[in-house]
């Protein structure tokens, strides 16, 4: 029976959650080594860009100035972090539901209700630049057997994604993991395992400090910026219903937050050319954001200036992720 307009705006396709398939342990192994390929929504664009760039604060000129960004890339360039926004569909479409979401793992069939992401480990390798097609094709590379956790009970999904422009060129790569989970309570067994962070020395080159309040606003603005309609990141009951909190800010989130911190020390001229991503704990509405950041390693490759960089991102709370990003502080070469 077709759906009444009404019936079909009630449901929010920008939510992954729409997307979540329900079955067995075994059903969902069956998953391993699948793959899909989906084109992007709509072409890359400034607008989209340019709310992104807001609500982050991030000045880098590459997202602004079009006459800056195309002497270096012939147009202004999509942020790294938004890698994933441009695969997201709106809201309502009077289509109807799309065929697959944004987040592959969530369509796999696993007896859980919830999920939250853990690691994302991105390599980049051409630009993404405005106006161009994206197709992202992403692969179940593995599912883990049932593991208990401080929040809950659950199976870590792994994801290999590829996305290329409508030349075909590979743009960046992204392998991301993903824990799908029934809340549970938590006992001494199953508490958030403890993370030392290293003794820095006098000597370390240390990168500039930022730091942001995560108020209401700002989660309103993650939302309309990264199109992630996800419900922990705006509805304080369903994120405390996950064992969090409060609402908080996504991965696009965190790594746009870190990508800035890296590029004001390195200047617009640089390359990101990989970013790992590990989520500790949420950073919630009320708290703020700031990272700690410092040079790990300078080296040289194929003549290329290389420099690797740890970024901790953190709350009043503690750490709420590490991050490891490489730069190439020459820029962009066009083949890598």
């Amino acid at each position: 029976m077709q759906k009444t307009r009404g019936e079909i705006m009630s449901t929010n396709y920008a939510n992954p959650m729409t997307y979540v398939a329900k079955g067995s342990i075994e059903e969902a192994m069956e998953w391993v080594g699948r793959e899909m390929t989906i084109e992007a929504p709509y072409a890359v664009n400034e607008a989209q860009i340019a709310y992104y760039a807001a609500m982050l604060e991030d000045p880098n000129e590459n997202y602004w100035d079009e006459a800056a960004a195309k002497k270096r890339y012939g147009a202004i360039i999509s942020p790294s972090g938004m890698f994933q926004t441009w695969i997201i569909p709106t809201p309502w479409r009077p289509g109807g539901r799309p065929e697959h979401g944004p987040v592959y793992a969530l369509e796999v069939p696993l007896p859980c209700e919830t999920l939250i992401n853990v690691t994302t480990d991105s390599a980049y390798h051409a630009p993404i630049l405005v106006g161009d097609r994206l197709t992202f094709t992403d692969r179940i590379e593995s599912i883990s057997p049932l593991k208990r956790t401080a929040v809950g009970e659950g199976y870590f999904v792994t994801t290999d994604t590829v996305c290329r422009n409508q030349d075909g060129v590979s743009l960046a790569t992204n392998t991301n993991v993903i824990y799908r989970y029934d809340t549970v309570p938590a006992n001494d067994d199953t508490a958030a395992p403890s993370f030392e962070r290293p003794v820095v020395g006098a000597d370390v080159e240390k990168l500039p400090e930022i730091s942001l309040p995560i108020t209401l606003s700002k989660l309103v603005m993650n939302a309309a910026a990264t199109r992630d309609y996800f419900p922990g990141h705006h509805d304080r009951e369903y994120a405390q219903g996950q064992g969090v909190g409060d609402a908080y800010h996504n991965t696009m989130y965190l790594q746009g937050f870190v990508d800035r911190a890296g590029y004001e020390w390195a200047g617009p001229d640089a390359w990101l050319v990989r970013r790992q991503l590990r989520m500790l704990e949420p950073a919630c509405r009320g708290d703020t954001m700031r990272t700690d950041g410092r040079v790990v390693e300078r080296r040289e490759e194929n003549g290329r200036r290389l420099v690797d960089v740890d970024i901790d991102v953190l709350t009043e709370h503690g750490i709420a992720a590490t991050t490891q990003l490489t730069f190439d502080l020459d820029g962009w070469n066009g083949s890598k």
